[in-house]
């Protein structure tokens, strides 16, 4: 089921109504049904995915619990970190790698040795609830958490439908204790909560959706467009996918907070990072971490030294762009992203190139973080074309005709979207000054439901007669 859309709006109200009327007995009860049937909307047959995840997890789970030796113990975690990982690889990576193979030998259709894909759909969410059965496995391993009461626990800890197909990824520490406190409802929680919701709806419903009619026909076709207009193009995609999923995240927090769950911040105004390093940390912090705490440290962070730290580094930045997608373009994009965090990690161990970055003024740093970030986004975003059906060959061509300004079709830039996006940057800037500086602004009932009231309608009404783009991590 998609945030954006009539069906959701309906929904999440009526679960909200039915969670508190229901006696406190039954509301993990409720939440697990309707996040399975959440998922079900999708795709019936994947529902199979989602419980395959959980089952796995937690019996191979209580079986490591059970062993004494620790030879034992990594048996079973290996079950169960290689058994998520491998439904990842069949259903995200099978069909590139045997393309891959094909590439590298030079094999075509015709060829007899050539290797058919398989053309498997790519299920919704699965790259994030199997990393966070992963964790959920290696932190028990580890002491960080206490097991899951039940498979029915545990099944709802992953399958929690807020965040089920976009994130936050959850951690067990964090929300899976939350789970077996029956909750009350709390006004505190429905005005934060609808605050949030609503903030998310906005990003995505006025800003990113609006940005996609506009630079979805130059990346369709970007040959026939100006060197110009890829740039401005790739600096409106970075302003899209922040809003659309940032978005979804607000939308998910926004939810479970009037449920009373606290789901952990996942975006915390990167744009305005004075560094690379800075950025990462504050976008998508869910995977952020989860790649710092189950890679990073895995290959042994910077306990052996600084070269190993570096490459360690490089790593793991380089499996977040893996993660993102199968396809050479993002194998590209992370590289480019591990190769200057590394650089930027070199160079600032030295305390004369620090301090005089220190030096530099806030309002300036975050120019350098951006730029590296709008660069990469020529191989992100590429895709294959009429003309060019390899899009790695399409990301060069981009980058080659922005970097000479080449002449072509331009793009029409609505006022009004300019306006809102100003209006975001305006509000961001604001906050990451002042967290709480409209926080007795929208403490006011009258103002907060006003303006959530305008937007539900407005929203709905646009869900009702168009179809909203779909979130932009939902390919990943």
């Amino acid at each position: 089921m998609l945030f954006n859309s009539v069906h959701y709006f309906i929904f999440a109200p009526i679960v909200i109504l039915l969670y508190f009327i229901l006696p406190k007995r039954f509301q993990g009860i409720l939440l697990f049904i309707v996040s399975l049937y959440f998922y079900a909307i999708f795709k019936l047959p994947f529902l199979i995915l989602l419980i395959f995840s959980f089952v796995l997890t937690k019996l191979a789970v209580d079986a490591m619990e059970k062993s004494k030796g620790k030879n034992q113990k990594l048996f079973w975690l290996s079950v169960s970190i290689w058994g998520n990982l491998g439904l990842l690889f069949a259903f995200k990576y099978l069909d590139f790698s045997i393309n891959s193979w094909n590439l590298y030998f030079g094999w075509s259709a015709c060829d007899p040795n050539y290797v058919p894909l398989i053309g498997i759909i790519l299920p919704m969410g699965i790259s994030f609830f199997t990393l966070q059965a992963v964790s959920y496995a290696v932190d028990v391993y580890r002491g960080v958490v206490k097991p899951a009461k039940s498979i029915f626990h545990f099944g709802l800890f992953l399958s929690f439908f807020p965040q089920l197909v976009a994130g936050p990824i959850l951690r067990a520490s964090d929300v899976l204790h939350q789970f077996l406190e029956p909750k009350e409802f709390q006004r505190d929680n429905l005005d934060k909560g609808l605050r949030q919701f609503f903030w998310g709806v906005f990003k995505k419903t006025f800003i990113a959706d609006p940005i996609t009619t506009v630079i979805d026909p130059v990346f369709a076709d970007p040959s026939t467009f100006s060197g110009g207009t890829l740039w401005i193009s790739a600096i409106l995609f970075g302003v899209q996918i922040y809003c659309d999923f940032s978005g979804y995240s607000d939308i998910a927090i926004g939810t479970g907070r009037v449920l009373g769950f606290q789901i952990p911040k996942n975006f915390d105004r990167p744009y305005l990072s004075g560094t690379l390093t800075e950025l990462w940390r504050r976008w998508h912090i869910s995977f952020s971490s989860w790649l710092r705490d189950y890679v990073y440290i895995t290959l042994g962070g910077n306990r052996r030294g600084e070269l190993f730290s570096f490459i360690n580094l490089f790593i793991t930045t380089f499996v977040s762009g893996i993660w993102h997608g199968a396809d050479w373009t993002y194998v590209l994009w992370g590289a480019t992203h591990a190769f200057m965090m590394v650089v930027e990690k070199f160079l600032f161990k030295f305390k004369t190139i620090k301090n005089g970055w220190d030096k530099v003024p806030r309002w300036i740093q975050p120019i350098y973080p951006l730029s590296v970030f709008v660069f990469a986004i020529f191989f992100f975003r590429a895709r294959p074309t009429a003309a060019e059906p390899q899009g790695i060959n399409v990301s060069f061509q981009m980058i080659k005709q922005a970097f000479t300004l080449s002449e072509g079709k331009t793009q029409t830039l609505p006022f009004e979207l300019l306006a809102v996006i100003g209006f975001l940057f305006f509000v961001d800037i604001v906050q990451n000054n002042k967290e709480d500086a409209f926080e007795s602004l929208m403490n006011k009932p009258m103002i907060l439901y006003t303006v959530c009231a305008i937007l539900y309608i407005t929203a709905f009404l646009i869900y009702s007669v168009t179809v909203s783009s779909p979130f932009v991590y939902f390919q990943f």
